[in-house]
């Protein structure tokens, strides 16, 4: 049996054959809409695959130059060319600028975050900020079958939201 969904109302009608007019509306339907089920928004939707990268020896100070460059939140930090943790805002607020440290002086791999909690591209969204929550954390590193693909954080969940949100209203 086809599910069916009035272009009027959107009440749905099931059946092998559309009637003429909809039920619930009595609106004369010339044509119907084939419905479908509602998709889930899947991590991969809002993952970002473009992070910020940088060496793991590099300083604290030029990864928060190259955060405030580019309008970045957090940063990909790699180990001989791997993806092996993630330097955030907080953890450069927290661990350096808190306790009065040098930015210059300290390489990234001592304040950064690791290991790694990485979820794939093809989880439900709601099932990564699930993790986030268990963690508390606010990045999850994402792979494609065992690939790295990017990263999902905070700020790319709720920027989308808004620009759905702003959308609804144009």
């Amino acid at each position: 049996m086809t599910r069916w969904e009035c272009y009027r109302c959107g009440n749905i009608f099931e059946g092998e054959k559309t009637p003429d007019e909809c039920p619930n509306c009595h609106y004369s339907l010339t044509f119907w809409i084939e419905a479908s089920e509602a998709k889930v928004p899947m991590v991969r939707n809002f993952v970002k695959t473009d992070p910020l990268m940088i060496d793991a020896n590099e300083s604290v100070l030029k990864a928060a130059q190259m955060m405030r460059e580019k309008g970045a939140g957090n940063i990909l930090v790699l180990i001989n060319g791997e993806p092996k943790g993630i330097l955030t805002e907080r953890d450069v607020l927290y661990r350096i600028a808190a306790d009065d440290l040098f930015a210059s002086s300290i390489p990234v791999r001592k304040i950064m975050t690791t290991p790694m909690i990485s979820v794939e591209a093809d989880t439900p969204l709601s099932d990564g900020v699930k993790l986030m929550a268990k963690y508390r954390i606010r990045t999850l590193f994402v792979t494609d079958n065992g690939r790295p693909l990017g990263l999902l954080n905070m700020r790319s969940i709720v920027g989308d939201q808004f620009r759905v949100a702003k959308n609804l209203e144009s």
